[in-house]
Formats: structure tokens, C-alpha cells, sequence
């Protein structure tokens, strides 16, 4: 599981994806004061939480915070983000196979050689494929066609 910094901010501005978040047991997610942490049933379950934002009360309700749960998705969450109806998991994965060894929008590399791990490269081909969008080392930006 991919917790680099890079991977951080690529999924912290990758907003589309984070819309797609349903905690489930198991679930990566940078939390309070940066800390990586394991979404856990019956201790993060609790709060509600929508689309990675979390509504807190004090104790004696006078007090209200909104806290930011950013979702670091696992390898088999990216590839299930991945699948077009109507097409087999074969296809989209040779799809995404061929997809590494093109030029990539933004650099002169190949996905593959560009991003630092399989989260990383399946990241770019949902944010390209679905939201034809492309990481240009600081965000993601609309890829021209």
C-alpha cells in the first residue's frame, strides 16, 4: 500500500475519486494530524461521515467541527474504480497494460516510468480514462484530446 506523500497529494486533489469513497472496514485514509491510519467498524463508523467529511460534536453540544478524511484507496479499490459497464475485467486491465506504455499528457515518459507505484499508475488511468483529467506533478488538469 502506497502512503508516500506524493500518493497523499495526488488522492488529496483527486476530488472526483474522493466523491466515490464508502468506508468500508480496511479503508487507508489520512486522518487527524496526518496520521495514515486503517478505517476500523465500530470505531470510525460512528461519526458521520459523507464523501470524507466528518461533522464532530463536543461532549456538552456547543461545539462543532468539521474534520477532512482524505481516502488513500488500496490497489483493489482502484481497479474495481477502474471497470466500465459493459466491458470484462480482462479488457480493462488489458486497457490499462497498454495505457502504461503510452506517452503520458503532461511528460514526455510512459506511465509506467513516470509515477512510483502501481496506486500511483492506476490512479492516473481512473483520473484519465473516467475524468479525463492527467497529473502534472502538482494537480490534476483537464487533458486536452
Amino acid at each position: 500500500m502506497d502512503k508516500s506523500p506524493a500518493y497523499v497529494t495526488m488522492c488529496e486533489k483527486a476530488a472526483e475519486v474522493q466523491e466515490h469513497w464508502r468506508q468500508e472496514h480496511g479503508d487507508v485514509f489520512l486522518g487527524e494530524q496526518g496520521r495514515i491510519t486503517c478505517w476500523v467498524a465500530g470505531v470510525h463508523d460512528t461519526k458521520p461521515i459523507r464523501q470524507g467529511m466528518c461533522i464532530e460534536r463536543s461532549s456538552d453540544d456547543k461545539l462543532i467541527r468539521l474534520r477532512k478524511y482524505i481516502w488513500l484507496p488500496r490497489l483493489d479499490q482502484l481497479i474495481e474504480l477502474a471497470q466500465v459497464p459493459g466491458k470484462r475485467y480482462e479488457r480493462i486491465t488489458q486497457d490499462f497494460f497498454e495505457w502504461t506504455k503510452r506517452e503520458y499528457p503532461f511528460s514526455s515518459g510512459e506511465p509506467r516510468h513516470i509515477f512510483g507505484s502501481l496506486e500511483q499508475i492506476w490512479l492516473a488511468f481512473v483520473m484519465q480514462r473516467k475524468f479525463d483529467k492527467g497529473w502534472d506533478g502538482l494537480r490534476w488538469k483537464r487533458v486536452r484530446t
